[in-house]
């Protein structure tokens, strides 16, 4: 973080607890005015540190479920890699796409309504690449849990939990979440102009959308490579199936300070969990793994690991699901 200095860093610590909190407000908490905040936020976004402004959205809430694919590569050229590549972006269903390095090639996401739908996309897919692809894996995400205050040296913020109200959504509703879903930051005004509505009228929604537990927070992606990080990837087995097991294994990578991020998978699947680690070296991946396997020597098994060597796209949520 040579690159960021302690304004910079005061800063992305506000936006990763709330990407939607005013210029103004911002700039009491850090002692700028509106305009250096909003410079300052400018830069950050051109030197790469901030990806996107990001509105964590309940998709299953909109009838979908998410998977990840993990891929290797075979018989490949830069060429294939990058017709691949493209070929993922231009599809609605997917997001998130990771170039890695170690048994896998490539991971990404996708989201469906259905197993049909599912199948349909990976047997396209496998069709049209049949001579490139070797192994894979597809895996349902039950669940996920993203950690990012922790590329700057602070805690996951504690986010108060309300009960959620329970309401019914139209088709303005899902506009409007499609918005948020594209930056987090847009203002009332500019989302009240596409939708043609009055601002107060869109501010009136968002907060019915937050009550019900739809718009689950707004934070940041960061770059970590910007910061100095390599991200790493664990694939982990739970040799004792429990509760137990599983709960203390959560709150051990939530308050482990190079945890960036989870993916706690369906027991279908050949591992459990995805974690994420975010480490300055190869010393430090090996500080924390021997430490893990200290504190669940007998609980688990690290089936793999790999290390992210490019973020090829955004991990907002697909534009299907907002159709």
């Amino acid at each position: 973080m040579d690159n960021l200095d302690k304004t910079d860093i005061k800063i992305l610590k506000e936006l990763l607890d709330n990407s939607r909190m005013p210029l103004s407000k911002i700039g009491k908490r850090v002692r700028l005015s509106r305009e250096n905040v909003h410079y300052r936020i400018k830069n950050l976004v051109q030197k790469g540190v901030i990806r996107d402004f990001v509105a964590s959205i309940d998709y299953k809430r909109l009838g979908f479920e998410q998977y990840t694919v993990f891929l290797e590569f075979e018989k490949i050229n830069a060429q294939k890699e990058k017709e691949i590549i493209d070929y993922l972006h231009k599809k609605e269903n997917i997001s998130w796409i990771g170039i890695l390095a170690g048994n896998w090639s490539l991971t990404f996401d996708i989201y469906t309504k259905n197993n049909d739908d599912l199948n349909r996309i990976l047997e396209e897919f496998l069709t049209k690449f049949r001579e490139n692809i070797g192994e894979y894996s597809v895996l349902e995400v039950l669940d996920a849990r993203y950690y990012f205050n922790k590329m700057i040296n602070e805690s996951e913020s504690k986010h108060n939990t309300l009960e959620t109200v329970k309401t019914k959504i139209d088709e303005i509703d899902i506009k409007i979440l499609k918005k948020l879903n594209e930056d987090s930051r847009n203002s009332y005004v500019d989302i009240s102009e596409d939708l043609k509505l009055t601002p107060n009228a869109i501010k009136q929604r968002v907060k019915n959308l937050e009550k019900s537990g739809l718009i689950q927070r707004y934070t940041i992606s960061i770059n970590h490579k910007t910061l100095g990080f390599e991200w790493h990837g664990l694939q982990i087995k739970l040799r004792k199936q429990s509760s137990d097991t599983e709960k203390n294994l959560k709150n051990y990578l939530k308050t482990d300070k190079k945890v960036a991020f989870y993916y706690k998978y369906s027991k279908t699947g050949n591992y459990d969990f995805d974690v994420g680690i975010i480490a300055k070296n190869s010393s430090e991946l090996r500080e924390f793994i021997n430490e893990l396997r200290n504190n669940f020597y007998e609980e688990i098994r690290i089936y793999d690991t790999f290390l992210v060597l490019e973020e090829v796209s955004s991990q907002k949520l697909p534009l299907i699901v907002f159709e």
